[in-house]
């Protein structure tokens, strides 16, 4: 055996494993087709929508629906006529705004001043509900990102809708200026008494700030309105200074304890001169470990070079690309420097391992005496410095700090009156003050009904009418998974019918009496076993080699098998007949051929390949016509349609027939049809559309590309004439009507029973 167990296992499952999954474009196209085909569903749906709508439209009850728009202001001493930039909106307010136009106080006052002509909409309610009753039909909302009410009202009549809304925006209008008029007043007192008592408090801090000035000639440089004492400013910076150099004495001081801990202890010192080589000043230290100023200035070079380079980078690698000759030069160029620089470290810190603790720690004991003397020496001199300016600003801080907390509350002084007379201002006495409400859109009587829309509702209609239509369609698809014409069947598999062979009487017969195209060769069902031997002729180019199998047993494969090679003999072809179902073989009891000899005794052989032939071969069998029967029935039969010798065997016969013909077990039963149909020019699937199931057989097809199967092409069989204009009914020439009938499958071919005793041939045999 030349094919491994691996290879037998990919093809052992070829509806499982080999069946791609279907792209949802694929599925989607699937299903339009469907759709084309059962396109009287969605028209009749859509036909049927349409008709709902329009009695809807013709007896529904018309709604009018008038609408008015307030635009609510807060406003300064601006009047309604000044521009809307110069406001400012309330857009915050605007759901209490909303509410207040739906409150119980301001829909009592609409209905007060509604006209009796226009209270239609509330005939046969209690007074009482009228208020919810009109809520229930009115609609305010905000518009977004504005400062607009929108109020509409509906009703049945167009001058009941608009004489509605007119009454809510007046009513809501006069609440509003009756809650601010309510309450302006009292503002407006209140705050005059503040702007009062501020006055008050103003002049008599300034004649406070006066006097201090006078009193005071050298407490500040004068700068205007404002004095800046420059002593108490030049004090805080020497006491800033001062406590800055603290902290570097205190920090020189713990370097030092550090260090002179650390050579009692017997310490490595490393540490501590690598914080003093990262220090400023410290060239006696770099100096004695052997880092002088020139390899520091080095390293500045090489950073800046390192930017330089990376710019540069950049620059060239988007208009010469990444592999040019510069961009590689400078690619290395940086790649040397970051090595460099990344290596300085470890060189400092190889250097230190270098030097000795006796060397290193004198060293850095004396460096760091001489900072905390430098540290203290400055410590001592700007604390001299910061007592006498303190002393001279003691002497002036009575008049600056009055002087400031007089300023600081003038100042407040002066924000509070401001505020208070802005707040005065937006009070206006005569009720259209601080909010303002203006009607920028009058209710206007509607001209037509708001409810139903004729544009609307047959939209509306014909979306539903598609969606149930294609649902219908969809749910019929599911539940009935059958062809319902070849078309359909061409279409979803993507595979061409090459012929639709009518229901076969039985002919109760074996050996060539069984073979209706040799029994009556001038009949119909002769006629389109010829169709098909001519479409196999321009199939690809003409297949000399192909498989003929089914979807399931049952299918009528070996009848198909047998009467195309007899019509291919018939045509003066020397055709091979070969049957390769060794597991329940068909052909072989049908042409009376059970026996010894055969398809498995070849295969399993030890002789030369043209002898074991000679000695299981039936020869003229028919005219034009040799067969080849399955033989005994072999434990392993795709191991041995797998193995070299029935490749050999089908190259033999290819040099000898001009046609080989093989009946092969079901597609979806096992994989031997997938082995053979990859050592010949394509198969021929038999399919039974009112027995076969539509996803079994677009299983049975998709299992055979995957594999390298070539399918040339789809036989349909058991079309019944009988049953005119079925479910499955298809016309068809030459004078006569091809049906495909709803008889329950058979497969006596596969009944062991049946085996052993004639056979009843018809196109229901495997």
């Amino acid at each position: 055996m030349t094919q491994t167990s691996d290879q037998l296992q990919a093809v052992s499952d070829p509806g499982l494993e080999a069946t791609p999954m279907s792209h949802p474009i694929q599925i989607l196209a699937r299903f339009l087709r469907i759709v084309l085909l059962r396109r009287e569903i969605l028209i009749v749906t859509v036909i049927a929508a349409l008709a709902l709508a329009a009695l809807y439209y013709g007896t529904a009850t018309r709604i009018y629906e008038a609408n008015a728009s307030l635009l609510v202001l807060q406003t300064g001493q601006q009047d309604m006529t000044a521009p809307v930039a110069g406001e400012r909106v309330a857009k915050d307010l605007m759901p209490t705004y909303t509410s207040i136009a739906t409150s119980e106080a301001v829909l009592i006052e609409a209905l007060k001043a509604l006209a009796s002509e226009h209270r239609k909409d509330f005939s046969g309610i209690p007074r009482s509900d009228w208020p919810e009753a009109l809520r229930a039909n009115l609609s305010v909302s905000a518009m977004r990102g504005t400062n607009i009410l929108s109020i509409t009202y509906r009703s049945k009549e167009p001058q009941a809708a608009a004489a509605v809304v007119d009454a809510v925006v007046t009513a809501y209008i006069s609440f509003m200026n009756e809650l601010h008029r309510s309450t302006a007043g009292e503002n407006a007192d209140v705050l005059m008494r503040e702007l009062n008592e501020i006055d008050g408090d103003t002049e008599q801090k300034n004649l406070e700030k006066r006097q201090i000035r006078a009193e005071s000639q050298e407490l500040a440089i004068q700068d205007g309105e404002k004095g800046v004492n420059v002593v108490v400013a030049r004090a805080i910076d020497l006491n800033n200074a001062w406590m800055k150099a603290h902290e570097e004495r205190l920090k020189a001081y713990s370097r030092l304890q550090g260090i002179q801990q650390a050579i009692q202890r017997g310490e490595d010192l490393q540490q501590y001169a690598l914080a003093m080589l990262e220090g400023v000043g410290n060239e006696f230290i770099k100096s004695a470990l052997g880092f002088s100023t020139q390899d520091f200035y080095i390293v500045a070079q090489s950073t800046q070079q390192l930017l330089r380079d990376k710019a540069a980078l950049e620059s060239k690698r988007q208009v010469l690309g990444p592999q040019h000759r510069d961009v590689r030069e400078i690619e290395e160029r940086i790649r040397v420097t970051e090595q460099y620089l990344n290596n300085r470290r470890d060189v400092q810190i190889a250097t230190l391992e270098r030097a000795s603790s006796e060397q290193l720690g004198p060293m850095l004991l004396r460096i760091a005496q001489q900072e905390l003397e430098q540290a203290t020496v400055h410590e001592r001199n700007l604390y001299t410095s910061y007592q006498a300016e303190s002393a001279r600003a003691l002497q002036l801080d009575e008049g600056a700090t009055r002087l400031d907390a007089v300023e600081r509350d003038l100042d407040q002084l002066a924000a509070l009156k401001q505020a208070l007379v802005e707040r005065l201002k937006e009070i206006d006495l005569q009720g259209n003050g601080m909010l303002k409400t203006r009607i920028i859109k009058a209710p206007q009587v509607p001209q037509g009904p708001a409810s139903p829309r004729l544009i609307k509702t047959f939209a509306l209609a014909l979306f539903l009418g598609i969606a149930a239509g294609l649902a219908i369609i969809y749910v019929l698809d599911l539940l009935d998974d059958r062809f319902r014409s070849p078309e359909e069947m061409q279409t979803q598999l993507g595979v061409p019918v090459l012929a639709m062979v009518r229901k076969l009487e039985p002919l109760n017969q074996v050996g060539p009496g069984g073979i209706h195209v040799h029994v009556e060769p001038t009949g119909v069902e002769a006629e389109s076993f010829r169709t098909l031997r001519t479409a196999l002729a321009f199939a690809g180019g003409g297949a000399t080699r192909l498989v003929v199998t089914s979807t399931e047993p049952g299918d009528g494969k070996t009848t198909i098998s047998v009467n195309l090679g007899t019509t291919i003999a018939q045509s003066g072809k020397r055709t091979l007949l070969i049957d390769a179902d060794m597991r329940r073989p068909g052909l072989t009891p049908l042409v009376n051929l059970r026996g010894q000899r055969g398809l498995s005794t070849i295969l399993r052989d030890s002789a030369p390949l043209a002898d074991s032939i000679r000695h299981n071969l039936v020869a003229d069998f028919l005219p034009n016509l040799d067969i080849i029967p399955s033989g005994p029935r072999p434990v392993n039969p795709m191991e041995l349609l797998a193995d070299d010798r029935f490749s050999d065997l089908l190259a033999w016969a290819e040099t000898v027939y001009d046609q080989i013909v093989i009946d092969s077990p079901p597609v979806l039963a096992v994989s031997d049809s997938a082995v053979i149909g990859r050592l010949v020019d394509g198969v021929v699937l038999t399919v039974r559309p009112e027995k076969n199931r539509r996803r079994l057989v677009v299983r049975a097809v998709e299992s055979f590309p995957p594999l390298g199967v070539n399918i040339l092409g789809l036989v349909i069989n058991n079309v019944d004439a009988e049953k005119n204009q079925d479910y499955y009914g298809y016309g068809y020439g030459y004078g006569y009507s091809y049906e495909y009938g709803h008889e329950p499958a058979s497969d006596p071919a596969y009944d062991e029973h049946e085996l052993k005793r004639p056979r009843r041939v018809g196109n229901e045999a495997a």
